[in-house]
C-alpha cells in the first residue's frame, strides 16, 4: 500500500462537498477535544506549531487561541477552509512530501495519518521532519497500530461504502522506527477513552517523540 491510494481516498471526499467532519473516517471517532488538550500538555502560550494534515481542522480550531502560531499544512482546500480565519494560523495547501520551510518549530503534530503511508513513507517523513523541529522541538503523534501485528486494510469498505487504505503497523514496530531515524525518550500513552478503540485488532495510542 502507497500514499497514492490513500491521497485518492481524501481527494474524493473533498470533492463531495465536505462537512468539518468530513475528515473523520466514521463521525463517531471525534475525539478531537481529547487531542487539543493532548497537545495543549506540551504546549505554551508561546508555542510554535506544525500541524500535518490539518483537515478540517477539528483540532486545532479547539486550542489555536492558547498558542503562539500554527503552520496548519493540508493537502485538500476544499478541507482547509474549515480551519478559523485568525493571524495565529498560517495554512499551506501542499502534499506532505512536498512542503519545506526554513522555520523550527517547537512542536510537530501527526494526528490520524500515519497510517496512510506504508512503512518507506513514513520513515521517510518522520525523517523530513525530524529537520524541522528545534533542538528541544517534539513529535506529537496519535494514530491507531496493530495490537497483535501490523493491520492493513485495503480495498472495499462496507461500513464507508468506498474502497479504503491504511496501514496500521504494530506498535512496537513504529517506536523502533522512531528510534532507528534518531528520536529519543519515547513515550507512549493510551489517549482515548475504552469506547473509542472500535476494533479488537488495532488500538488508538499517542506516541511522544523528543529529539
Amino acid at each position: 500500500m502507497s500514499n497514492k491510494l490513500a491521497k485518492e481516498y481524501w481527494e474524493k471526499k473533498a470533492g463531495d462537498n465536505p462537512t468539518p467532519t468530513t475528515i473523520k473516517v466514521n463521525a463517531v471517532n471525534d475525539f478531537t477535544q481529547i487531542d487539543a488538550d493532548f497537545i495543549m500538555k506540551y504546549a505554551s502560550n508561546d508555542s510554535v506549531i506544525l500541524d500535518l494534515a490539518s483537515g478540517t481542522g477539528l483540532t486545532i480550531n479547539k486550542y489555536y487561541e492558547k498558542v503562539g502560531r500554527i503552520v496548519a499544512v493540508e493537502l485538500c482546500k476544499q478541507f482547509s477552509d474549515f480551519i478559523v480565519k485568525s493571524p495565529k494560523i498560517e495554512v499551506v495547501n501542499c502534499d506532505l512530501a512536498n512542503f519545506d520551510t526554513d522555520e523550527r518549530f517547537d512542536i510537530v503534530n501527526m494526528f490520524g495519518i500515519v497510517s496512510y503511508f506504508d512503512e518507506k513513507e513514513i520513515i521517510g517523513l518522520y525523517r523530513k521532519y525530524k529537520s524541522y523541529l528545534k533542538p528541544t522541538g517534539r513529535l506529537l503523534i496519535k494514530n491507531q497500530f496493530g495490537v497483535n501485528d501490523d493491520v492493513v486494510v485495503n480495498g472495499y469498505s462496507e461500513e464507508l461504502k468506498m474502497n479504503y487504505y491504511s496501514e496500521y503497523r504494530h506498535l512496537d514496530k513504529e517506536v523502533e522506527i522512531l528510534k532507528n531515524v534518531g528520536y529519543k525518550d519515547i513515550q507512549v500513552i493510551d489517549i482515548y477513552p475504552p469506547e473509542a478503540n472500535r476494533w479488537t485488532n488495532t488500538h488508538f495510542y499517542a506516541i511522544v517523540a523528543n529529539l
